[in-house]
Parts: structure tokens; sequence; C-alpha cells
């Protein structure tokens, strides 16, 4: 393809972002490296750490990504987020779906998101 390689997104340009560019043409979705669910480059929320773009459905993911960044690195490149150790009588739920309870870490079955104790 003939086609020059477009580095702007919703108004503003992405300069150095050659492995989200990369991704993006080869069909992957982005995650959200704290929750797992699917976003877009579109995304109000997004951050850059180690010179990569990150993007989040949320502020709170945002947040909690900017906190601890390492924690959450690797789960983009290929492993799933690190899941939360089941604590003792605790009720896990999804932030986005407050009515989604149970005893065990795991996802959401509306969104996909991971349960939070």
């Amino acid at each position: 393809m003939d086609e020059p390689s477009k580095h702007e997104h919703a108004g503003h340009a992405h300069h150095g972002h050659h492995d989200y560019d990369a991704a993006k043409k080869a069909g992957d979705t982005l995650k959200d490296p704290v929750c797992g669910m699917t976003v877009t480059a579109q995304s109000a929320h997004h951050v850059e750490h180690d010179g990569r773009p990150y993007y989040f459905c949320s502020a709170k993911c945002q947040a909690k990504f900017s906190d601890e960044p390492q924690k959450y690195v690797a789960g983009v490149r290929g492993a799933a987020p690190a899941a939360p150790v089941a604590e003792a009588g605790a009720i896990y739920t999804c932030p986005m779906h407050p009515e989604i309870r149970q005893d065990h870490p795991g996802d959401c079955p509306i969104c996909g998101m991971t349960l939070e104790p």
C-alpha cells in the first residue's frame, strides 16, 4: 500500500508511537492494562510511560496505573493483569456493574473487567 502512515487521532498528533501504530495495522485491539477492557486510541484517559502510550477505560484505571505502572506494564505485553489474591470472606464486584457479586476473583460477565474485592 502506498498510503502514508497517519499519526493524527482525534485532532492531536502522536509522535514516536510506532509500537501502537504497528499493533493497530496488525489488527490487534488495545486493552486497558489495569482492568483488561477493550479501549481505543481515542480514549480521553491515556498516559505515556517509558515512551509508550497506554489507554484506559476510565480515570480510575488511569490513576491506578499512574500510581504503580510497573505492576501493570507486564500485562500489556501479553500476560493478563495480575489477579488479586482471594481474601477470606471478600466479595468481588465489578467497578462498572456493582450488581455483579461473587466470593472469588474473576471477570465481569457483562463487560469483562476484572472484579475487585
